[in-house]
């Protein structure tokens, strides 16, 4: 048989400054993975429609 105890887990109490430190990095890495995400998800707005073209201009001057 087993023996049942009546003791609870103890977690110990974290400083106010270290749960400000751990909020502080949970909400960074929220902000910067939602804007990894969003740039992922989001359709290319400036991708061209068709196959590239070149264009080139040139100035050429005759002389004579």
């Amino acid at each position: 048989m087993t023996t049942q105890t009546k003791q609870t887990l103890n977690f110990p109490v974290s400083s106010r400054g270290r749960g400000w430190k751990d909020a502080f990095v949970i909400t960074f890495l929220v902000v910067v993975l939602g804007a990894f995400v969003a740039q992922i998800a989001s359709s290319p707005g400036n991708a061209p429609s068709g196959p590239p073209v070149a264009a080139a201009v040139s100035a050429t001057t005759v002389h004579g």
